[in-house]
């Protein structure tokens, strides 16, 4: 891994599962730890008030109840897929708007 872990950001980590961050950038340099949904392969969910079709940087599904926090010293071994648009982390943002009650 090089340069810091961004919001938006889709890693594919070493056992194999993909997550998407949902925490600020910078947080893994603060507090050594950032926020992640963990993505579902694509159709295996519905696209619904808690979950988000994304199509790019891989085709999945986030589902926002599945929110975990992982130590930034985890993305050492991880590969970098790439960066979800501005609209779709939008949606992301509503759908754990909506799980979360804020």
């Amino acid at each position: 891994m090089t340069g810091e872990i961004k919001r938006g950001d889709v890693w594919s980590l070493p056992d194999d599962r993909h997550v998407l961050v949902v925490s600020l950038t910078g947080l893994d340099e603060a507090y050594g730890a950032v926020l992640t949904i963990v993505l579902h392969p694509a159709g295996r969910y519905p696209d619904t008030a808690m979950s988000v079709a994304i199509a790019d940087p891989i085709p999945c599904t986030a589902v926002a109840v599945n929110l975990q926090q992982l130590r930034a010293v985890r993305f050492a071994e991880a590969t970098h897929r790439g960066t979800a648009d501005p609209a779709t982390m939008a949606r992301v943002d509503q759908a754990l708007r909506a799980v979360l009650d804020l």
